[in-house]
């Protein structure tokens, strides 16, 4: 695992390096110090079964079977659930995908870059579901009984399961800081490049430069735009100071110069307006040139993104950016709620744990398949009142902290009180005995 971890940083620290130093080039506003932690973060992740196997070396031989029970469960239901969703996805999109120059190639390029969204969107429910069949079947052979006839208590015997969900927690966070985020922006764009086309990054975005009064319209954005593929479909609107029209451009094609710090268009045409006179149309040269316009594809680009798909990084540049300014008011507790929900949301692996232990543990001879019907009713219930508490926090009827939070603490202590109840012998449901 030591190998492994240190092969897996040799191999892709270098690349993460670059693609932090080509992003703050594009996003020079951007939190250099998150943006830095990235590198650092996947270096981590990389180590984490290195981490976990000096867990299960120290650990004991209790601790050692019931790790190797788990583990044995997480294969088959997780392995399950991801063969399960590939099927169904590749089904639909096998026709497209034939598209590009083989199908074996377009399909690897395609779900390679969409591993981490899809690694994060199934995680928690593999998790849960190996909890619930390790727990069952260690309680149905009786080896749990054993387990506790050694003199241990039963918080101590499930312990292994415990810090089992808090890797797969720590795992979730690490790829869900930057790359799970991005890698479901990025879908539509794969998609198109696993086809053999350009990937379209996205569409239809509109982005105003209050220094300038600009408002920018554009249709399409390539993938690629950082390394100079052009823009299509570009309207710029210019407003006089009184907030009249001033003039509009349309253009085919605008590209960003980096090392020119201009803008050129390409399929120009152009108008001016004056009060209380007809439209003045004009047709420059081409290409067109603006040496003036200091906005950057990177500041069209930003507020184009949806905010469930930015990563840590540009969450904690959009929470420190002046919101008025780029003309986005209001929208300081939509990204400041999703900020904590980054946070939030991969504590969900420890949190199925803690509600599959108890709900599936049982030490008498019938097992209770109505206890382990409602763990699945409490885990869709977290999933409900989780959106719910994200739509109130972005919405600004609720305090983000509170919403990304909430739902996370409250079946947190649920799950330990069942489990305290569990201990002591008492029955889950008090009122129903």
């Amino acid at each position: 695992m030591l190998l492994l971890g240190i092969g897996l940083c040799w191999w892709r620290l270098p690349i993460e390096h670059e693609q932090v130093r080509v992003h703050l080039r594009g996003f020079p506003d951007a939190d250099r110090f998150m943006h830095g932690l990235r590198p650092h973060i996947l270096a981590v992740v990389f180590f984490l079964p290195f981490i976990a196997s000096l867990l299960y070396w120290r650990a004991g031989i209790l601790a050692r079977w019931l790790t190797r029970e788990y583990l044995q469960a997480l294969l088959v239901c997780y392995g399950g659930i991801l063969l399960i969703y590939f099927l169904i996805d590749f089904s639909g999109n096998a026709t497209r995908l034939g598209e590009g120059d083989s199908l074996g190639t377009s399909t690897w390029l395609y779900y390679s870059r969409l591993a981490p969204s899809i690694v994060n969107l199934l995680l928690p429910f593999g998790v849960l579901f190996a909890a619930m069949y390790c727990v069952v079947r260690v309680s149905r052979s009786r080896e749990i009984i054993a387990a506790l006839q050694s003199g241990r208590s039963m918080w101590r015997v499930m312990m292994p399961l415990y810090v089992c969900g808090l890797l797969a927690s720590l795992f979730y966070l690490g790829c869900n800081y930057q790359w799970a985020p991005m890698a479901e922006g990025m879908k539509s764009a794969n998609f198109d490049e696993a086809r053999g086309k350009s990937g379209k990054l996205m569409g239809n975005t509109v982005f105003y430069y209050a220094k300038g009064r600009r408002m920018w319209m554009v249709t399409e954005i390539p993938r690629d735009y950082d390394k100079g593929m052009p823009l299509k479909g570009v309207e710029v609107t210019t407003l006089h100071k009184d907030g009249s029209l001033a003039s509009r451009l349309y253009a085919k094609e605008a590209s960003w110069e980096e090392s020119e710090r201009q803008w050129k268009f390409v399929g120009v045409e152009l108008t001016d307006h004056h009060k209380n006179e007809a439209p003045v149309f004009v047709s420059p040269p081409e290409p067109y040139i603006k040496k003036t316009w200091k906005e950057t594809p990177a500041q069209i680009v930003k507020v184009g993104l949806d905010v469930r798909h930015l990563g840590v990084p540009d969450l904690t540049s959009m929470r420190r950016s002046d919101m008025s300014e780029a003309g986005m008011e209001g929208d300081y507790s939509r990204y400041t709620t999703q900020w904590h929900y980054r946070f939030s949301l991969p504590m969900t692996c420890l949190v199925y744990v803690m509600l599959a232990v108890p709900m599936s543990l049982f030490v008498t001879r019938r097992a209770h398949g109505g206890s382990m019907a409602m763990t699945i009713i409490f885990a869709i219930h977290l999933v409900l009142f989780t959106s719910v508490a994200l739509a109130l926090g972005e919405s600004g009827n609720l305090s983000p902290y509170v919403a990304a939070w909430l739902p996370i603490g409250f079946f947190a202590l649920l799950g330990s009180w069942l489990m305290q109840r569990r201990v002591t012998g008492r029955a889950l449901w008090p009122l129903f005995g």
